[in-house]
């Protein structure tokens, strides 16, 4: 049976991806500016504390810049499906009016 394909809000689509861009930049640089302020100082050096604060900092700071580049990967997906959904739906209306159809 044929199931109708919902419109898509292609210029929608467009938005979301730029916002979740900007979060992405804003992630990174919220991150950066107060990165060097995360790690524990040398007053913890030889204290079993100190090592595990500094694992942690690292494991933070991984995930950090893990979420950041995650965030730009589907930015970057959703504004290339709205080109995509874009570039199909003039594919489609090219092909309907060099068949004859399409509005006269």
């Amino acid at each position: 049976m044929y199931e109708p394909v919902p419109e898509v809000d292609i210029p929608g689509l467009t938005r979301v991806g730029s916002a979740v861009e900007a979060a992405s930049v804003t992630w990174g640089k919220a991150h950066s500016a107060h990165a060097a302020q995360l790690p524990p100082g040398d007053a913890l050096t030889g204290w079993s504390s100190g090592a595990a604060l500094a694992a942690a900092n690292d494991g933070w700071a991984g995930f950090m810049t893990r979420l950041k580049e995650e965030l730009h990967v589907y930015a970057a997906g959703l504004t290339q499906s709205a080109k995509d959904y874009q570039a199909a739906d003039d594919a489609a209306a090219a092909g309907v009016h060099g068949a004859g159809g399409g509005p006269r």
